[in-house]
């Protein structure tokens, strides 16, 4: 019984019905492929936090193959174990897509583009009355509804006074609560000043009913630093700050010629000709061209 076993399993070998194993490498190879191409293939914004664990993941496949691709004998691994060479590539170059997480990938750029783009016009409606409750005037132009779709770890929106950001950011809290099911109390709005932090509460705690915490930078990291302490802090006033830089200045750098020369250039780089005419690109070449520095 054991011997025609044997011949039996030699025979579908021979017949071809045996398939040999593929490599270990190639099969994880492949598995990298079907999960990126599921993420690509879901209807929501890739952030980099959704991909930036197949970097360690697939790190020492990625590795092997860059190997025998420098090898020069890629084709031949790919014969001799009767591979796809197409998704080994594939997977290559995906990898080096997502590895470098300070740059966009331009497969989940393009796929972030499109989804952004869809749902601008599928949720037009709904982006149209976002802002009813708090002035049914209120229409949100394309960047804005751009910056309320998107989703990345960390975005950066840049905007001149007047632009509309407090209505972005209450746009976009209503969004984040009603269409990604966060809750308020996980979201957390901070300003620089008083009056926009009240303008925010009126539109999101008050208009939306949405309450979220809104606060100052000044007001979060007073609470902070009273956490855990029993001795109580306050926070100091103009007078205070005033006479302390003057301190400062008197008793550390007004003595020291060197520290005085880099303190003069200083201020002396901000004393250039204003800007003068209408183009806001222009304006904003202006002032990179002026190479503003920070004092450390």
């Amino acid at each position: 019984m054991r011997l025609f076993d044997i011949f039996r399993r030699c025979k579908e070998a021979t017949n071809g019905n045996h398939k040999p194993q593929q490599p270990t490498q190639y099969q994880r190879a492949l598995q990298f492929n079907a999960e990126f191409a599921e993420l690509l293939g879901g209807d929501s914004f890739i952030a980099r936090s959704d991909y930036k664990h197949f970097i360690s993941a697939y790190q020492e496949e990625y590795k092997f193959f860059c190997s025998i691709v420098e090898a020069n004998i890629l084709g031949d691994y790919v014969s001799k174990n009767n591979l796809d060479l197409a998704q080994i590539k594939t997977f290559i170059n995906h990898y080096e897509e997502i590895q470098d997480l300070t740059k966009e990938s331009a497969t989940i750029k393009k796929h972030n583009d499109q989804f952004v783009a869809n749902h601008i016009e599928s949720e037009k409606e709904y982006l149209d009355n976002i802002l009813k409750a708090c002035d049914p005037a209120i229409l949100l132009d394309d960047e804005q509804r751009e910056v309320v779709l998107s989703e990345e770890d960390n975005t950066l929106v840049i905007a001149g006074a007047g632009a509309g950001k407090t209505t972005t950011v209450a746009a976009k809290v209503r969004y984040l609560v009603e269409k990604r099911g966060i809750k308020p109390e996980q979201i957390l709005v901070i300003s620089f000043t008083n009056k926009a932090v009240e303008e925010l509460r009126e539109r999101i705690n008050h208009n939306l009913k949405i309450p979220s915490i809104i606060t100052t930078f000044h007001s979060i990291g007073y609470s902070i630093l009273r956490q855990g302490e029993e001795e109580q802090r306050k926070i100091v006033d103009n007078g205070f700050m005033y006479n302390v830089i003057n301190e400062y200045l008197k008793t550390k750098v007004l003595r020291n010629p060197q520290l005085v020369d880099k303190l003069i250039l200083f201020f002396g780089s901000y004393f250039s000709a204003p800007y003068e005419g209408d183009d806001l690109g222009e304006y904003f070449q202006f002032v990179a061209d002026a190479d503003y520095s920070t004092l450390k």
